[in-house]
């Protein structure tokens, strides 16, 4: 059976954003909702991998997914030209506390909003002129709180 989608908007309009969160299913509605209802985004470039925007950080430890990370982030911002770059992080992320990053010392709140801060200043760096908006996500039952960083 195929089914048919709608588009709300012509294909190969330059997009809204350029976005990167955290893979988390916990999270996935939530993040979708934000950036389309709050943020009213309608098209948007995404990269969506354990622990979001850390892809862009992890030099140090896991450097071939960091080269990768830019890569993909060099592709979708030559190629489409965002004006916003969007990065979310989350808390109880467990690409921090489970993942390849659990020994590292420190609270994983304080590290991911630490990791979003650096990888804007990186982003800035690399493509001069896009605005960065960072958000950090928390869960409250069946809702997400989503703030500002």
């Amino acid at each position: 059976m195929a089914v048919v989608y709608r588009t709300r908007h012509a294909t190969g309009h330059r997009p809204d954003a350029f976005v990167v969160h955290c893979s988390d299913p916990r999270y996935q509605g939530h993040f979708h909702d934000f950036l389309t209802g709050h943020l009213g985004l309608h098209s948007y470039g995404l990269i969506v991998a354990p622990g979001g925007p850390q892809l862009l950080r992890a030099g140090e430890l896991l450097p071939k997914f960091a080269w990768a990370g830019w890569r993909w982030a060099k592709f979708l911002m030559d190629i489409a030209r965002p004006p916003r770059v969007i990065l979310i992080g989350h808390d109880d992320c467990r690409w921090y506390t489970e993942g390849p990053f659990r020994h590292v010392r420190g609270d994983a709140k304080e590290r991911v909003i630490g990791d979003l801060r650096a990888v804007r200043a990186e982003i800035l760096d690399r493509f001069p002129g896009v605005a960065v908006e960072l958000y950090f996500a928390r869960l409250d039952g069946d809702n997400a709180v989503i703030e500002g960083v």
